[in-house]
């Protein structure tokens, strides 16, 4: 039975102070790596202004022949340009705090301190709100996700550009139903072998895959093959076990395991391609407080705002297995 505190206030009970621990320390919030992931220097851009982001697509080439002496030459002209256009999108959270509370949380009888705190929250609510959105489809007001940018199927408008009409604009997938650590062949994993084919595709089309977001369930079942027999993750080293990181590269891939992301997806981000725009002026910052006396309230409001959106300039050059069953 846990443990409750019945407070009588009595001379004994008012006799003696508690031992208070003074960190607030966080029983709500996950992870959220794939937002941290894209926050990182390079992965991050960041702009000043503009209702709009525009991305100026090359989408096509022209023709070359071979030619000797007086040959006539081709001169038909060609238009190889496009761009694909994004809206910005935002998101706030209150940070409210009555004046009484204010007042009463200063001086030695401050436990922790409580504007501090609210604030540290309302950024992990936001951090929260966009990592899940990110790993989601595009909604209402919410950022486009990558089940935008690589999605499941064929028939998908990104920047306002439908892939059906436009092959060039179609990310990369593999549909196959597999379960990671089966072997179809010998000694060699199906999830390995499905991950290698969506590498593959992607780097045909140029693709430099440096991130693989996928779920927990799926980087289980890929430490299980990479610790099973006929692999080289296992060290003796110490005699401590298995070594290395919780979640191993792929090849020169950072594998990332997500809570939001979708199951049995592994996506192949092409982060040279889709970046996180972020608007100066809304970059995970905190509004200044406004006094709420006009509604005749003695309190404080500000937000914790981000002006974000996710964008992209190629989508063939990323990849997504839809169908891994993980561990």
């Amino acid at each position: 039975m846990a443990q409750t505190t019945s407070e009588v206030w009595d001379s004994r009970w008012s006799s003696t102070r508690r031992t208070v621990q003074p960190e607030v320390v966080d029983n709500f919030f996950e992870d959220y790596p794939t937002l941290a992931m894209h926050r990182r220097r390079g992965l991050q851009m960041t702009s000043r202004g503009g209702k709009e982001i525009q991305a100026i697509l090359e989408t096509g080439g022209g023709s070359a022949e071979s030619f000797d002496r007086y040959d006539s030459l081709n001169k038909a002209p060609i238009d190889p340009f496009e761009s694909a256009f994004y809206k910005r999108r935002y998101y706030a959270v209150p940070i409210v705090l009555s004046d009484t509370e204010d007042w009463e949380n200063s001086g030695p009888e401050e436990v922790f301190d409580l504007l501090s705190a609210l604030g540290k929250n309302g950024m992990n609510t936001l951090l929260k709100a966009i990592n899940e959105d990110i790993l989601s489809a595009q909604s209402g007001k919410n950022i486009l996700g990558y089940q935008d940018h690589i999605a499941d199927a064929n028939g998908t408008t990104v920047g306002g550009i439908l892939d059906t009409n436009n092959s060039f604009w179609e990310n990369r997938r593999d549909t196959t139903a597999v379960t990671f650590t089966t072997q179809t062949a010998t000694n060699i994993f199906n999830g390995i072998a499905t991950w290698n084919n969506v590498l593959d595709l992607c780097q045909i089309q140029g693709g430099t895959i440096k991130q693989i977001v996928t779920t927990y369930s799926i980087v289980r079942a890929y430490r299980e093959a990479l610790s099973s027999n006929g692999y080289a993750r296992t060290t003796t080293q110490d005699a401590k076990g298995i070594g290395g990181n919780q979640s191993p590269d792929f090849y020169t891939a950072e594998v990332i395991a997500d809570n939001d992301c979708p199951s049995l997806h592994s996506y192949f981000v092409n982060t040279n391609a889709i970046k996180l725009n972020v608007l100066r002026q809304a970059n995970f910052r905190k509004t200044p407080f406004v006094s709420m006396q006009a509604n005749g309230q003695l309190a404080q409001l500000a937000y914790m705002v981000a002006g974000v959106q996710l964008t992209n300039n190629n989508r063939r050059r990323s990849g997504v297995a839809t169908a891994i069953t993980g561990s």
